[in-house]
């Protein structure tokens, strides 16, 4: 996403001075790429109740992130910031929040993990598609994904619990219970559906999936890519992140805490 120059950002708020003041909330969806994070943050953002569909790339640091980040939803989507979650997905490290947006304003933050071998082929591939180089190298690419999945436990131990995590293959298997689940965790007065809406810049490179399959509107399960071949110690490592990732997010989550807290 582009981001807005000074004098413009400027002249946007002065003209909308709710951006300076709006009540809202925050939600943050941290992932890694091809992990089905394009079609959950278009289902979110389609809730008359969130605003945001795709990554900002911006790190957010202290309040002043947070104004950015007002200010470019409202420029792009033009959906009211009073009373919202205001939503951004981040899959990359470079992308970071610090303890002190967590500290602050309590985002909400949804944890999305894909198992390896399916999230590798489908990078790979992306990169064949593309043309980015390192997405192509199985060695960069299951670098990234070890790389992620660490930050990922980073952050899950440092805001102490207070995450709901999503298994991407539920997400296509068990669709209406890992939407009701959020919808609750989330307070929606409108719960989460399957269908999901089109927006100005979906589908388009950088702004997350610019496969065909995310213009379909709905949550489903594709093929996946196995033909692309992955060397066997690379995929190896990468399983053993992604357990001890989901062994933590899993032990650690909002929602295991309530049912051990009402058992």
């Amino acid at each position: 996403m582009s981001v807005l120059s000074k004098a413009r950002k400027l002249s946007l708020i002065a003209s909308n001075p709710h951006i300076l003041t709006c009540n809202t909330g925050y939600l943050f969806l941290l992932s890694h790429m091809r992990s089905r994070s394009s079609v959950l943050s278009h289902v979110l953002g389609s809730n008359a109740e969130i605003c945001g569909y795709s990554e900002l790339h911006r790190a957010y640091r202290n309040r002043m992130d947070l104004l950015k980040m007002r200010a470019e939803l409202f420029d792009e989507i033009r959906c009211p910031l009073d009373n919202k979650y205001l939503l951004d997905k981040l899959l990359h490290n470079s992308c970071s929040i610090s303890d002190e947006i967590f500290e602050r304003v309590q985002p909400k933050v949804i944890f999305l993990l894909r198992e390896p071998q399916a999230t590798l082929r489908s990078i790979i591939n992306m990169g064949h598609r593309t043309g980015v180089a390192w997405y192509k190298d199985p060695d960069q690419a299951g670098n990234y994904y070890c790389a992620r999945l660490a930050a990922i436990e980073d952050y899950a131990s440092r805001i102490r619990g207070q995450y709901y995590f999503v298994d991407a293959d539920d997400l296509v298997s068990d669709t209406d219970g890992v939407l009701k689940g959020l919808s609750g965790w989330l307070g929606l007065e409108e719960p989460l559906a399957r269908h999901y809406s089109q927006f100005a810049n979906t589908g388009r490179r950088n702004y997350g999936d610019s496969s065909e399959h995310i213009k379909s509107g709905v949550i489903k399960k594709t093929e996946g890519h196995p033909e692309v071949a992955l060397p066997t110690e690379v995929l190896d490592r990468a399983r053993r992140s992604y357990a001890d990732c989901k062994q933590y997010l899993l032990a650690n989550d909002a929602v295991v805490r309530l049912v051990k807290k009402s058992a």
